[in-house]
């Protein structure tokens, strides 16, 4: 039998097989151990972060600037003589904007300056009417007072025995034919006051044509000249000098950018606690500032339903996808004059803080002009003006 010899080394070789299931087992432990500790302060940490932050406010990058993109078109057709503006110029509200050729529109208003004269000539015919049938009471009345003379004569003559009977029948009859005669005259009259009274000029069929073509004329004539409806940067200008245009063709964009908004589109997991009248910060990408807005209101449709092309759900291979609904945040003046501008359709990061009951919502921009309009009572003047130097004339 041969004996084996133990040295130091086989000793301490021995010993680390024998421990290192042991060691193995507490090392593994200590890593799990190590493990859920961190699993715990990241829970933590997390935990802590939603009941402070995330629960109180949802948050997209999805969000781009949008405003009113004011098109000013053409009211009428015609070639562009003068034009003052250039793309990104500002323009105050009022102000010319361009001009079109107006050669054709002034002959137009002065044929028809002309045909309501002549329209108003032809009513005073009317009025003649009246004095024509007043002329003829007078000589009626006249003939009936001869016609009354003579039948008094001869019948004192004829009673005296100085005429014959034929004589005095025919002047009775004479007597009754002068007084048919004057009140058919007289009826004549009246009827011709009647037709003259309810036929005024101004409401005279032929007079009320007239004015409508004199007023039409005169409003394209206005319209010749274009002028900004509001105050704004130009931001698409397809207008030139020369160009000939047509009616409401296109000629420039003007975009308000003191007044302009957010659309945010959330989705529609985040949506739960979205109101009208809760503040919001965003982030522009442009100049990394942050401007205070407040949401206004929640889209009536997701963003894929108001599309084009709605998507169509009813194939067998349908996938969930997560819908986004747009959110409009209007963007506090104070807040834009303090930054700075925004284009329309530059990107924010929007950060909606849900925390806060509704304290007020904010109300729809409305927004009107009377650039649009022609002042009636400048143009019902030169309508006045004509009717007077033509009535009474033949």
């Amino acid at each position: 039998m041969e004996n084996k010899t133990i040295t130091k080394d086989n000793v301490e070789e021995t010993e680390n097989h024998s421990e290192s299931p042991k060691i193995k087992k507490e090392k593994a432990i200590k890593k799990i151990s190590i493990f859920l500790i961190i699993l715990i302060i990241l829970g933590a940490i997390y935990g802590a972060y939603w009941f402070l932050y995330g629960r109180n406010y949802v948050k997209t990058d999805d969000a781009y600037v949008n405003g009113n993109q004011n098109v000013i078109t053409s009211q009428v057709e015609g070639t562009i003589t003068q034009i003052y503006i250039e793309d990104t110029q500002f323009v105050e509200k009022g102000q010319l904007l361009a001009v079109l050729d107006d050669t054709d529109y002034k002959i137009a208003l002065e044929n028809a300056a002309a045909s309501l004269g002549k329209a108003v000539r032809a009513y005073s015919n009317l009025s003649s009417d009246v004095a024509q049938a007043e002329d003829n009471v007078k000589v009626k009345e006249s003939q009936l007072k001869k016609a009354e003379t003579d039948f008094a004569m001869d019948r004192a003559s004829y009673n005296a025995g100085l005429t014959s009977k034929h004589q005095y029948e025919t002047s009775k009859n004479n007597l009754n034919i002068a007084v048919s005669s004057l009140n058919q005259s007289k009826k004549a009259l009246e009827n011709a006051k009647i037709q003259a009274e309810s036929n005024s000029i101004y409401n005279h069929p032929d007079v009320q044509q007239a004015i409508a073509a004199y007023k039409t004329a005169y409003v394209n004539l206005m319209r010749t000249k274009i002028y900004a409806p509001e105050s704004g940067n130009i931001a698409k200008k397809s207008a030139f000098l020369g160009q000939k245009v047509s009616a409401s063709q296109e000629l420039v964009t003007i975009i308000d950018l003191n007044n302009i908004w957010v659309d945010a589109n959330l989705k529609e997991t985040q949506m739960k606690n979205v109101k009208p009248g809760d503040e919001a910060e965003l982030i522009s990408d442009i100049n990394g500032k942050k401007y205070i807005g407040y949401v206004q209101g929640l889209s009536a449709g997701t963003g894929s339903s108001l599309s084009l092309l709605p998507a169509q759900n009813a194939t067998g291979n349908w996938i969930k996808i997560v819908q986004r609904v747009p959110v409009r945040i209007v963007i506090d003046k104070d807040s834009l004059q303090k930054n700075g501008m925004l284009p329309i359709g530059s990107s924010m990061e929007a950060i909606v803080d849900v925390r806060k009951e509704t304290k007020n919502i904010l109300p729809y921009l409305k927004k009107s002009s009377n650039l649009y309009s022609i002042d009636e009572n400048v143009m019902n003047k030169e309508i006045d003006n004509i009717i007077k130097a033509n009535i009474g004339k033949n």
